[in-house]
């Protein structure tokens, strides 16, 4: 190189490298998504609320389907960008179908209508919170699984709610009449509970969806005229009381001689221990029950409710087969006052089906239940002129309305007229005169 000159850098030609290839091409060339060949199947592939999916289209691979499935693709691309686009719509079959519903929800704040809930599935979750809340008795959990699943559940069980209505409702009824309990067809006290619980199963969904003020699927619809329960009470006289004591095994006649006084409900009576009775002050405290457990296993729970808790101050009737008992009791020290003739804890099934109704048939009395003892209590005690607030106590009634409602026909004329005869002897100064 001279001496003065200046050197020059010399420019190299860089290594051209071969055109990079699309990333895309053909059918999804510069398009959102892509529709792809997966086992001689066309699926698609594309992005859905940040995740990647993959679905098939069930169609066989070829360029027909394929351009088809494409022009599908891009409708989907379309309607995710506006926000009307629903997984379960399109893609109904697919098994992230309920998972993309969930997040949809969440995500665009939408919120079930009664044409999104399936009935058996809120009936489950109904009967799983109501469960958790303690707000009910194992008995009563038994008593609603029992109308969800015998009825309910089979009828209404694959129905969204917005199907519930009145005309619904009339089908129910005669479906429900079909139905068989104990060989006979069911009774419409039965039919109405049902109805009771799904009318409060509607009323909680509603609640937890917000359909409160839109949502009344039992307009219009009446319940089935049923008989007065208690026109099945038929109390015992004071002769078929004692008749049916005498034919009764010695071991059992103090139980029933104080079912007779007391009026107590079976599972109080048999749920008594000897701590729960003070023979000094001459008090019987009733603190628990002999109930059902939500499987239908006889378990001691708490009574049926808070003014069934109550202390009773025995009279002498009461307290006469009390002491008789005790001598029972002191035989066999069970854990229950009252107990069996080996002095185990008492079945009631087992004591209504070879005690109670062998002594009626042996008595020459027409069968009745054993909660008629407690009916016998009330009526007799009314009979005689006993202050219903005392009965109502004894029987653990918060007041002496349902003593008036349910047993005062049984005590119109007990000591007076049916005309008010001695109402108006008394106004008019004629105490001791009847009309």
């Amino acid at each position: 190189m001279a001496k003065g000159a200046q050197a020059t850098v010399i420019a190299f030609p860089k290594k051209r490298k071969p055109a990079e290839k699309a990333r895309k091409s053909g059918l999804n060339h510069n398009k959102e998504g892509s529709v792809r060949n997966v086992n001689s199947t066309v699926y698609v592939d594309f992005m859905y609320l940040n995740e990647r999916v993959r679905e098939s289209s069930d169609l066989p691979w070829n360029d027909e389907n394929a351009k088809e499935v494409r022009k599908q693709l891009d409708k989907i691309v379309v309607a995710i960008g506006d926000g009307s686009f629903r997984y379960a719509e399109v893609f109904p079959g697919s098994k992230k179908a309920e998972y993309f519903t969930g997040r949809e929800k969440e995500v665009f704040k939408i919120k079930e209508t009664p044409s999104d809930v399936l009935c058996k599935d809120f009936f489950d979750s109904w009967y799983r919170l109501l469960k958790s809340s303690g707000r009910v008795t194992g008995r009563t959990l038994l008593g609603y699984r029992g109308y969800v699943d015998l009825y309910l559940k089979p009828f209404f069980g694959e129905m969204v709610f917005a199907d519930l209505n009145a005309a619904g409702f009339e089908r129910f009824i005669i479906w429900a009449k079909t139905r068989r309990y104990r060989e006979k067809e069911i009774a419409a006290s039965t039919v109405n509970k049902c109805f009771t619980i799904l009318k409060i199963i509607c009323k909680s969904v509603a609640i937890e969806y917000g359909w409160a003020d839109s949502f009344n699927p039992f307009f219009g619809f009446r319940k089935l005229p049923e008989d007065d329960p208690y026109e099945e009470i038929n109390p015992f006289s004071v002769d078929e009381q004692r008749s049916l004591i005498d034919h009764l095994p010695d071991h059992w006649k103090p139980h029933f001689q104080f079912a007779f006084a007391a009026g107590l409900r079976v599972g109080e009576q048999i749920a008594i221990r000897l701590e729960d009775i003070d023979w000094n002050a001459g008090l019987l405290h009733i603190r628990r029950a002999m109930t059902f457990d939500e499987n239908g296993k006889r378990v001691v729970g708490r009574t049926k409710n808070r003014y069934s808790r109550r202390t009773i101050k025995l009279i002498p009737a009461m307290l006469a087969p009390l002491k008789a008992q005790l001598g029972i009791y002191e035989r066999f020290n069970g854990e229950y006052f009252f107990c069996s003739a080996k002095g185990a804890n008492i079945d009631i099934n087992n004591l209504r089906d070879r005690v109670w109704r062998l002594a009626l048939k042996n008595a020459e009395i027409p069968y009745r239940d054993m909660k008629q003892t407690r009916h016998t209590f009330a009526t007799v005690g009314l009979g005689c002129g006993e202050n219903p607030l005392w009965i109502a106590k004894v029987m653990g009634h918060r007041n002496t309305e349902m003593i008036i409602r349910v047993y005062g026909k049984f005590i119109e004329n007990a000591h007076g007229t049916l005309d008010g005869g001695l109402f108006n002897a008394a106004l008019l100064g004629e105490k001791g005169k009847e009309k």
